[in-house]
């Protein structure tokens, strides 16, 4: 096309697809097989993982602390995992219904270790009902904050 002649318009609308999000992208995880081992065993019900004496061993470790909280710090910040890639991390069934969960426990998780929350996060109760698979993002959330998608 030469000068004179308009050029086509630009198709802003189209986005490229995001990158696909592994746990290689997590701050430290090619370094620090223990970060390896918190995360995918941290949320698994059947190994207990205990916070309380993770707590203990964060105030003894100055330099695991920092890398652990760095690393809950970028997952909170890009909030980059789905639940499905959360799930291959860490073969973990607790049954979260909404990446809201995820991120939720994982601020629960963080203000407990590096805050001043005084107890570790309750693992979602197992026994709760399911919520129907029509349901989006922002009624599951709704629901979570106690209240039912239709008292906005």
């Amino acid at each position: 096309m030469s000068e004179t002649e308009p050029s086509a318009p630009a198709l802003s609308y189209f986005r490229a697809a995001p990158a696909l999000w592994s746990a290689w992208d997590i701050p430290g995880w090619r370094e620090d097989s223990r970060l390896r081992t918190f995360y995918t065993c941290f949320l698994h019900p059947n190994i207990g993982w205990d916070l309380v004496e993770e707590k203990r061993r964060l105030a003894r470790d100055a330099a695991w602390a920092a890398r652990l909280r760095t690393s809950l710090e970028y997952l909170l910040e890009q909030q980059p995992a789905t639940l499905g890639t959360w799930h291959s991390l860490t073969q973990a069934d607790l049954h979260l219904y909404s990446e809201g969960e995820l991120y939720g426990y994982l601020l629960d998780l963080h203000a407990f270790l590096f805050g001043d929350r005084p107890s570790p996060p309750d693992d979602p109760d197992p026994d709760r009902p399911t919520p129907p698979a029509h349901w989006t993002y922002w009624t599951r959330n709704s629901w979570r904050a106690g209240r039912a998608p239709w008292e906005h």
